[in-house]
C-alpha cells in the first residue's frame, strides 16, 4: 500500500493552517492523522529529511492562487534500514504516482535519490528526458548520475544541463556529454536568454534541480557557498518554465544544507515550489502530433546538409516544435524549440538541438 511508505506530518507544522483557505496549508489534503485518497489528485508533494519540514512552515503560509486544482502533501518518505531500500521505497512510490496520472514533487537535500527519482519512470514503457538544473556534472563512478546513465536495459534517450558552471565542469565530462550527444547550458548561455530555457523544460519528462544552482546571496543555505550561481528571480523562472510543460510529470528539489535551516533558502524554496505549481495551472496542452490541423507547418531544406527541418507553431500558444525524423525507422517525434531555431534554418543553420537529438536516434 502506498502510505507504507510515508511518516504522517507533525501536527505542529499543520495545525496552525488549519481553515485557513486563503493559503496553501489551509488548501492542501494532508496526510496528519489519516492517509490522504488520492481519487482526485493532480498533484502529490513528497518530503525526505528534515529539510522538507522547513520548506512546508514556508510553503504552507504561501497564498492559495491554484484555482480548484487538488494537491496532497503525502508526509515524509520512510527512514528505511539503508540507502538501497529508501531508493527502492522512493521509486515504488514514484511509480504507482506516475501511473494514477499525478504529477509529483520532491522535496529533499541529498542528490543521491535522483537515482531513486529517475527509477519511478521503469514501468512508464517510454524512452525518458531528463533535465537536471545544477552547478557541476558528477559522473564519478558510484554516483546516481552514473548509475543513471549506465543503468542497463536503458530508458534513457537524454538529459539537458542547465546552469552549469565551466570552472566546476572537467575536459573528461565534457567529453562524454558530446559523445552521448547531452546538451550543457551553462550559466552565461542561460542568464543571457533565459527565455530559452522554456523549450528545454518543454520536452522533458522529468526535472532534477540542485540548489547549489543559485548563488549563496540569494540561498545562503546551500551546501557549495559559490560567490556566483543563478539568481532567485532565476531560479523561480525555470521552476514556472517546468511546471508550463505538457509532458514534465515529476520534479526533484534538493541541495539545501540540512544542518544549517537557513529560513530565507527554505523561503526561496518554497516561493520555486509555488511558482512550479502555478506552471502547471497554465499548462496548454499543446503538443503536436504529425499534420495535426492546430498547428502552422513550416518546412525548410538546408542547402548545406540537405536536411529538411519541419517546425510546428501552435496556435494556441504560439510555441514552436522541430519534428525529427528517426533515421531508420517510419516515425518521428517532436522536440520543443524557440523562433530563433526557425532563424537559424533560414539563414542556412544547422540548429544545435535538431542534430543532437537526430544523432541520439542514430
Amino acid at each position: 500500500m502506498l502510505d507504507d511508505f510515508f511518516t504522517p506530518i507533525d501536527e505542529e507544522i499543520w495545525a496552525p493552517f488549519k481553515g485557513k483557505d486563503q493559503v496553501v496549508g489551509g488548501r492542501l489534503k494532508l496526510h496528519g492523522i489519516s492517509f490522504p485518497k488520492l481519487k482526485k489528485t493532480q498533484v502529490v508533494l513528497i518530503g525526505m529529511g528534515e529539510i522538507a519540514n522547513e520548506w512546508r512552515k514556508k510553503f504552507y503560509n504561501l497564498t492559495w492562487r491554484f484555482d480548484n486544482m487538488e494537491i496532497a502533501d503525502l508526509g515524509n518518505l520512510v527512514e528505511a534500514k539503508n540507502e538501497k531500500d529508501r531508493q527502492f521505497a522512493l521509486s515504488e512510490a514514484t511509480s504507482e504516482l506516475l501511473a494514477s496520472g499525478i504529477v509529483v514533487l520532491i522535496i529533499g537535500s541529498d542528490p543521491a535519490y535522483i537515482y531513486g527519482h529517475y527509477k519511478g519512470y521503469r514501468m512508464t514503457k517510454e524512452q525518458v528526458e531528463v533535465v537536471k538544473v545544477c552547478p557541476y556534472i558528477d559522473l564519478e563512478e558510484g554516483s546516481s548520475l552514473r548509475q543513471l546513465m549506465v543503468e542497463k536495459p536503458s530508458y534513457l534517450f537524454n538529459i539537458d544541463f542547465i546552469g552549469t558552471q565551466s570552472y566546476y565542469v572537467t575536459t573528461q565530462t565534457a567529453e562524454v556529454l558530446e559523445k552521448m550527444y547531452f546538451e550543457n547550458h551553462r550559466l552565461g548561455e542561460v542568464r543571457a536568454n533565459i527565455e530559452e530555457c522554456e523549450p528545454i523544460l518543454r520536452s522533458a519528462h522529468l526535472m532534477m534541480f540542485d540548489m547549489n544552482s543559485i548563488r549563496t546571496a540569494d540561498a545562503p543555505g546551500t551546501i557549495l557557498d559559490s560567490p556566483n550561481g543563478l539568481y532567485a528571480e532565476e531560479a523561480a523562472r525555470i521552476a514556472r518554465y517546468a511546471g508550463i510543460s505538457n509532458k514534465l510529470s515529476s520534479a526533484f528539489f534538493y541541495g539545501l544544507d540540512e544542518t544549517k535551516k537557513n529560513p530565507v533558502s527554505a523561503l526561496l524554496l518554497a516561493q520555486m515550489t509555488w511558482y512550479f505549481i502555478e506552471g502547471l495551472t497554465a499548462r496548454f496542452n499543446d503538443h503536436p502530433t504529425t499534420n495535426h490541423p492546430d498547428f502552422l507547418i513550416y518546412r525548410n531544406r538546408l542547402q548545406s546538409t540537405g536536411h529538411e527541418i519541419v517546425f510546428y507553431k501552435s496556435r494556441k500558444s504560439n510555441r514552436w516544435w522541430m519534428e525529427i525524423p528517426h533515421p531508420y525507422e517510419k516515425k518521428s517525434f517532436f522536440i520543443g524549440c524557440s523562433y530563433r531555431d526557425y532563424e537559424m534554418v533560414c539563414e542556412d543553420e544547422m540548429p544545435d538541438r535538431w542534430w543532437r537529438a537526430y544523432q541520439r536516434l542514430m
